[in-house]
């Protein structure tokens, strides 16, 4: 059983250097692998160290590249799985990203830390732990990109980021945890309810100009003009699908440049509706506005189209009820 450790960087592999005010990434997957000796009980190990970043430095560009270089590792016949260590702050859209990318069955799986290596109780060894004990679990083939953070694992498209600094901050609102880690088992609590759709995206078409944008109240219609010569606009409605009516002709202007619209809730729960109101903002409007209806919340809604644009496959992703 060979497991490949993929690490970019984030806190999981950062220390604090003399002379800074703080951690940075400096930690390579091999500093990562001799902080945990029991992970050579459970799988062999090989290395690849794919970048040293903040999680926040990560580009749409290197999600497609770790995403086509995680395809060849499915391609090989001598890994079993692949666990990703990234900076937490934009893990769940890199997960997403290779979510719906890549169709391969080998598991794998986006880990990392809240508490970096030189703090007290540092949570990154015991989620590279978990997580190399799920990538090696044959029951996670074919469940398409996962994230393991406390013992939990979750499906990338069900996973967000709940708090900015507390250890269990990783939740699947509304659905749940795909299974657990009981100390030395893979336990699996469920299903995951579907997978993207098999998408053949071109790398070159690969694009950040994707807008995205959270309604508030009373917004100012700059936001939504500014996605004017966009590749898309995804945006959060409120509720159940409404926005305020000032923006509703900006959004008129912007698809009638071409933009694809691309609509989701700003709830983390629930989904936009469809027939239950009709007042002008509604739900009604977005329909009339011809916009794509999305089920993930606006962050990977964003990360979705870029892919689907790569494909050109915005009607195979979205729905337009």
């Amino acid at each position: 059983m060979t497991v490949v450790i993929v690490s970019t960087g984030g806190t999981i592999a950062s220390t604090e250097d003399d002379g800074e005010d703080g951690a940075a990434p400096e930690l390579t997957a091999e500093n990562l692998i001799a902080s945990v000796p029991e992970l050579g009980d459970v799988a062999s190990l090989r290395t690849r160290d794919f970048s040293n970043v903040p999680s926040a430095y990560f580009e749409i560009e290197q999600m497609a590249e770790l995403a086509s270089e995680i395809e060849a590792y499915d391609a090989d016949e001598e890994v079993d799985g692949v666990v990703v260590t990234q900076g937490t702050d934009v893990l769940e859209e890199s997960a997403y990203f290779v979510d719906c990318w890549y169709d391969g069955e080998t598991p794998v799986v986006f880990t990392g830390a809240m508490r970096n290596p030189s703090l007290p109780s540092p949570d990154g060894p015991a989620n590279l732990l978990a997580s190399v004990r799920t990538a090696a679990d044959e029951s996670a083939e074919e469940r398409g990109a996962l994230v393991c953070f406390n013992d939990r694992i979750h499906a990338a498209a069900d996973v967000t980021k709940t708090n900015s600094m507390n250890v269990d901050t990783f939740r699947s609102p509304e659905v749940g945890p795909l299974g657990a880690i009981d100390e030395d088992r893979v336990v699996w609590f469920r299903e995951r309810a579907s997978r993207p759709p098999a998408l053949d995206p071109d790398p070159d078409r690969i694009t950040n100009d994707v807008h995205a944008v959270t309604v508030t109240a009373d917004m100012p219609i700059a936001q939504i003009e500014a996605a004017a010569d966009a590749e898309a606009l995804c945006f959060a409605a409120t509720g159940a699908g409404h926005i305020p009516p000032s923006i509703i002709e900006p959004l008129e202007s912007v698809a009638g440049n071409g933009v694809p619209l691309i609509a989701t809730t700003r709830c983390p729960e629930g989904r936009l509706a469809r027939h239950t109101y009709g007042f002008r903002g509604s739900e009604e409007t977005l329909r009339k506005l011809d916009c794509y209806f999305a089920s993930e919340n606006v962050q990977k809604t964003r990360i979705e189209t870029i892919v689907a644009l790569a494909a050109d496959s915005l009607d195979v992703v979205f729905e337009r009820p």
